[in-house]
C-alpha cells in the first residue's frame, strides 16, 4: 500500500506583488468549500526572551495527495475554465521565482503551447490539485520539453499530470535536490514510435526522488533518472512504456516497490558509452513487480535493442543487486544479463568508436550482478528482440530429462565479456583506464573475472503452477571457461555460443552468492528519503 510521505510544513511568504495581478491571484483562494486549513507562523518579539506565535486561518486546500497548500501561495490562472490555454500563466508566474514559492496550477484541463521553463530555482514547489484533478495538454506546443527544470536545488513537482508531449514531458537537469511525487506523464492510444520520448527525465542531478508517479506511451522510458547520483524510484507505475523505469550511466540507486506493465521491457539497468557520467553502479532493483512487458519495441536509439518480453534488463552495468522481485509473465524472459558485447561484438574498432568513453571509465563488460530471492513465473514462452536475435534462432528446444521440451531461460547471463576477460582477450583495453583515476578505484576492470566479479543468481522461486508449465529455467549464452574449446569456434579465434540452460533450482550456472549492496538515500532540504531515511521501517527495506 503506498504511503503518505509528504510534509505539510507550510513555506515561508512570498513577494506575491512582484507577479501580475490580472494573471495570478496569491493568498488564500477558497478552492473547496469547507476545507479549512491552519497554518502556524512564529515571529521573534522585540526584547523577549523566547518566541510568539500568530495563527492565519485560510482556506487554502490542498491536493488530493493530502499535501496543504499555503496560504502564501501563488495560484496560477484560478479563474480559468476546462479547455483554455494557460500559457502566458504559467510563463510569467514562473519567471524568476522568489526563492521557496509554492506555485498552484490550476484545477481542471487545460492546453499549454510552448515550452515552459524554469532556471535556477531554489525550494520551489510547482504543484496541481491532483494527478486526475490537474491535465496539463500540450498536443498542440510548439516545443520538444513540456515543461523544463535548468539548475536549481530542492525542486518539488507533484499533483498534476502533463499529456501529449512532443518530445519529453517533465524534464530536469543539473539540479540538487529533485522531488517528483503523485505526477502523471501520459501519451494516450497505443504505444507508437511518434510518441515522446521521455516522460519524467531527470538528467545530471543528484538527490533525487520519484514516488507515486504515473508514466504511459513513452517511446522511449517513462520514467528515467540519467547520469545522476544518489537517487530513490519508488511506489511508482510505469504502464505501455519501451522502458518502463530506466536507471542509466547513474550512481547510488534504490529502484523498489513500483509497478511495472505492459511496457516492451519492464525495468532497466545501463551503461552507455559517450555520456558525461561515464558509468554507474551500485543500483539495488526490488520489491518491484514486472509483469506482462510484452509491448512490441517501437523505440529508436539505445533503448531500441530492449528485447520485448523483457522483465528487469542489466545492459554493460556493473554492481547491480536484483532481489525480491515478483517477475511474471514476460514472453521473452524474467531477468536478462548482457554485456554491450552482444550488441557490438566489433572488438577491434572498440578504440576508434569507443575509446574516449573508455578512458572516462565505460566499459562494455558487465560484473558483479546478484540476483536472489526473486519470485519467477511463466516467463520465456515466446522470446523475441533484435539483442537476442542470433540466440532465439539457436535455440531448439531442448528436453530436459523427462522428455518435456524446455522454456527459454527465465534467468538469461550472455557470458561473452566474461569469457573474453578470462582468456586475456580484452587486456589491450586495460590501458584505457588511467593510473590513479576514479574509474580504476571504482574496480573498472579488463582482467580476467575474480569471484567478485561474477554473475551471481541464487535462492529465486520457481513460481510455475504444474504441471501446466515446465521448470523454471537459468541460461548461459556463452560458457565463461577459456580452456574449454567448446566455448570456441572451430580453429579458436572467436566466441561460439552454446545457450547452456539447466533448471533455475539446483543449477550449477551462476551459481554464486556476493556480499549484499549497501542502501543508497536521497537528502532534499535537510529530510533524509529511502531505505536509511524515511523508510526504515517499510517491510521491503528490511530484506
Amino acid at each position: 500500500m503506498m504511503k503518505n510521505r509528504i510534509s505539510r510544513k507550510a513555506l515561508p511568504a512570498l513577494a506575491a506583488g512582484m507577479l501580475s495581478s490580472s494573471l495570478l491571484l496569491s493568498g488564500c483562494v477558497d478552492v473547496n468549500e469547507g476545507d479549512e486549513v491552519t497554518h502556524t507562523k512564529s515571529s521573534g518579539s522585540n526584547g523577549s526572551t523566547g518566541n510568539s506565535s500568530t495563527v492565519e486561518t485560510c482556506d487554502a486546500g490542498a491536493s488530493t495527495s493530502g499535501y496543504v497548500f499555503p496560504c502564501d501561495a501563488i495560484f496560477i490562472a484560478p479563474d480559468a475554465q476546462n479547455g483554455d490555454d494557460i500559457t502566458e500563466a504559467l510563463l510569467v508566474a514562473l519567471f524568476e521565482l522568489p526563492e521557496n514559492a509554492v506555485v498552484v496550477l490550476p484545477k481542471g484541463e487545460f492546453t499549454v503551447s510552448e515550452t515552459i521553463t524554469v532556471t535556477s530555482a531554489s525550494g520551489v514547489v510547482l504543484t496541481g490539485y491532483g494527478i486526475h484533478d490537474t491535465k496539463l495538454d500540450f498536443s498542440n506546443s510548439t516545443g520538444d520539453d513540456s515543461i523544463r527544470f535548468e539548475g536549481g536545488t530542492n525542486l518539488t513537482i507533484r499533483d498534476f499530470g502533463v499529456y501529449e508531449s512532443n518530445k519529453n514531458a517533465i524534464k530536469v537537469t543539473n539540479a540538487s535536490g529533485v522531488h517528483f511525487a503523485y505526477t502523471a506523464t501520459v501519451w494516450e492510444g497505443p504505444l507508437e514510435s511518434d510518441n515522446g520520448a521521455y516522460g519524467l527525465y531527470p538528467l545530471q542531478s543528484q538527490n533525487v526522488l520519484l514516488e507515486h508517479n504515473y508514466a504511459a506511451g513513452s517511446a522511449d522510458a517513462g520514467i528515467y533518472v540519467g547520469q545522476s547520483r544518489d537517487v530513490v524510484i519508488r511506489d511508482n507505475v510505469a504502464v505501455r512504456n519501451v522502458a518502463g523505469i530506466e536507471v542509466e550511466n547513474t550512481l547510488n540507486a534504490d529502484v523498489y516497490n513500483n509497478m511495472a506493465t505492459g511496457n516492451t521491457a519492464g525495468i532497466l539497468v545501463f551503461d552507455l558509452p559517450g555520456l558525461t557520467n561515464a558509468y554507474g553502479g551500485n543500483i539495488r532493483v526490488f520489491s518491484n513487480r514486472a509483469y506482462a512487458n510484452n509491448a512490441p519495441n517501437v523505440g529508436a536509439g539505445a533503448v531500441g535493442i530492449a528485447p520485448p518480453g523483457t522483465g528487469i534488463l542489466v545492459f554493460a552495468t556493473s554492481d547491480v543487486e536484483i532481489y525480491n522481485n515478483d517477475i511474471t509473465d514476460n514472453e521473452t524472459t524474467a531477468l536478462a544479463i548482457a554485456s554491450y558485447l552482444l550488441a557490438d561484438d566489433d572488438l577491434a574498432n572498440y578504440p576508434s568508436k569507443y575509446g574516449q568513453a573508455m578512458t572516462n571509465g565505460w566499459t562494455p563488460l558487465v560484473r558483479n550482478v546478484y540476483a536472489h530471492n526473486n519470485f519467477i513465473a511463466r516467463n520465456g514462452s515466446n522470446p523475441q528482440g533484435v539483442l537476442l536475435v542470433d540466440i532465439i534462432n539457436g535455440y531448439t528446444s531442448p528436453y530436459n530429462a523427462s522428455g518435456m521440451a524446455q522454456v527459454f531461460p527465465a534467468i538469461l547471463y550472455d557470458g561473452v565479456g566474461e569469457l573474453l576477460a578470462n582468456a586475456g582477450a580484452l587486456t589491450d583495453f586495460q590501458a584505457f583506464i588511467p593510473e590513479g583515476s576514479q574509474a580504476e578505484a571504482d574496480g573498472v576492470s579488463y582482467m580476467p573475472y575474480g569471484p567478485e566479479d561474477q554473475i551471481c543468481a541464487n535462492n529465486n522461486v520457481n513460481g510455475n503452477p504444474a504441471p501446466s508449465y515446465d521448470d523454471v529455467n537459468t541460461g548461459q549464452v556463452f560458457g565463461t571457461d577459456p580452456m574449454n574449446p567448446d566455448n570456441w569456434n572451430a580453429d579458436g579465434t572467436a566466441p561460439a555460443p552454446s545457450l547452456l540452460i539447466e533448471p533455475m533450482i539446483g543449477s550449477s550456472l551462476l551459481n554464486c552468492a556476493h556480499n549484499r549492496l549497501p542502501p543508497n538515500s536521497v537528502s532534499i532540504n535537510g529530510v533524509a528519503y529511502g531505505c536509511t531515511g524515511d523508510d526504515l521501517s517499510e517491510a521491503a527495506c528490511a530484506l
